[in-house]
């Protein structure tokens, strides 16, 4: 798809809608969602600011309340990210490790509260774009452990929940030509962040995102990324990676394996057919570990999928997308928001 520079538009956009969706984390869901794009000053170069927000009920009386704020100043050399969140959640706790079976006793209930506040400035560290500085807190309280043999007998670290607080840093190299539908460039993430006392939980966590597009014949893009995440010992259950979800291993439920190190890579083929629809075809490989040492081939988990895209703000190429994700021994999903998955 061709893109071109819409930076001189300099008006408030403000996008909305209603939605109805299933994933295997929420079953069916109703919501409603929207995105404001905007620019904090008249700059060529400066890329537009967003306000995404959304809220849903789902049939298994979950929800959820998010407001993901991303600002840019000064060029793109000062960058401000704030997302907060607030739901109710029936979750699902195998065990911890990349063999865990079903037991039909996975589900409990439990209340989240998550606010990160990011300040990126020019580079401190190193040669990368910019350097983030990160304050985390987050608030997990484990409301209803049902029968879920794991919480009932106390055998797992964060059973009851609890309180962290976390100070960070973080490296941005940001070479993209879009930041909603990138077709060109790479982009790469490291973040690293410790959560000391007075948190309930003491213990760092790691995390490095690799991604990369390249441009193929018209309106046809491809996008790979690398996704590494490790946590120390000391976590509670729900802060260990988990492999699933909505934006890496789609068809897996987000959480099915769970364990200190997680390792990910997808692939993406993109392409529009008209001026506003297009489709997606994905695939990806994943697996956790205890150690990276413990991660094998014999273990590895797929996913792949397909999915449609409806580009409703097209000054911006900002999409919304519904994918089907399938996974190792039949494990699916269907999936709908805002922007790419990466």
């Amino acid at each position: 798809m061709r893109n071109k520079d819409t930076t001189k538009v300099r008006k408030v956009v403000f996008s909305g809608y209603p939605y109805a969706f299933y994933s295997p984390e929420t079953q069916a869901a109703i919501g409603a969602g929207g995105i404001f794009l905007f620019y904090t000053k008249r700059n060529e170069n400066l890329r537009p600011s967003k306000v995404g927000f959304g809220a849903h009920y789902t049939t298994n009386k979950q929800y959820k309340f998010s407001l993901n704020p991303s600002v840019y100043f000064n060029s793109n050399n000062l960058v401000v990210n704030m997302p907060v969140s607030f739901g109710y959640t029936l979750d699902k706790f195998w065990g911890i490790g990349n063999t865990s079976s079903d037991t039909g006793n996975e589900e409990y209930f439990r209340e989240d509260f998550k606010f990160q506040l990011e300040v990126q400035v020019p580079p401190v560290l190193f040669f990368a774009d910019r350097t983030g500085f990160i304050i985390d807190y987050k608030n997990t309280s484990i409301v209803d452990v049902k029968d879920n043999q794991y919480l009932i007998d106390e055998s797992v670290n964060g059973f009851n929940g609890g309180d962290i607080f976390g100070l960070g840093i973080n490296l941005v190299w940001d070479r993209r030509d879009n930041l909603f539908y990138p077709t060109e460039g790479h982009y790469q993430y490291i973040k690293f962040i410790v959560y000391p006392e007075p948190s309930d939980f003491v213990f760092s966590t790691f995390e490095l995102d690799v991604r990369h597009y390249k441009k193929l014949l018209k309106n046809q893009v491809l996008a790979t990324n690398l996704y590494l995440k490790s946590v120390g010992s000391n976590a509670p259950f729900y802060e260990l990676p988990a492999l699933g979800g909505q934006n890496r291993m789609r068809g897996y439920f987000q959480g099915r394996y769970r364990d200190r190190n997680y390792v990910a890579f997808q692939t993406e083929f993109r392409q529009y057919f008209t001026k506003r629809l297009g489709f997606v075809a994905f695939a990806g490989i994943g697996d956790v570990g205890e150690e990276i040492t413990d991660l094998s081939l014999r273990e590895i988990k797929y996913s792949f999928g397909g999915g449609l895209r409806f580009l409703f703000n097209k000054k911006e190429n900002v999409n919304l997308r519904m994918d089907i994700g399938v996974g190792k021994d039949g494990n699916t999903g269907i999936y709908f928001g805002i922007e790419e998955a990466f």
